[in-house]
């Protein structure tokens, strides 16, 4: 993954799933990772993209009704 790497956090579990599905079928390269300490979701994962991909992720998100929040991921 580039140095440009956000994480993006979901409402629950089958939002990480099927953003994470989405994401293989679209050729984008994410992982599942758990959430970092300072956030909190109902779900404890979230994934980690390059930022360059993160606004196709959340355009998708947005068009089926998911909650997205996107972070700038720290190193």
């Amino acid at each position: 993954m580039s140095e440009n790497r956000e994480i993006c956090l979901f409402q629950n579990i089958r939002q990480v799933i099927k953003a994470e599905l989405w994401c293989v079928k679209n050729k984008i390269q994410v992982r599942v990772i758990p959430v970092p300490k300072p956030y909190s979701t109902e779900c404890g994962l979230c994934l980690e993209l390059d930022g360059a991909d993160g606004d196709r992720l959340e355009q998708f998100a947005v068009e089926n009704g998911m909650w997205i929040q996107r972070i700038q991921s720290v190193k």
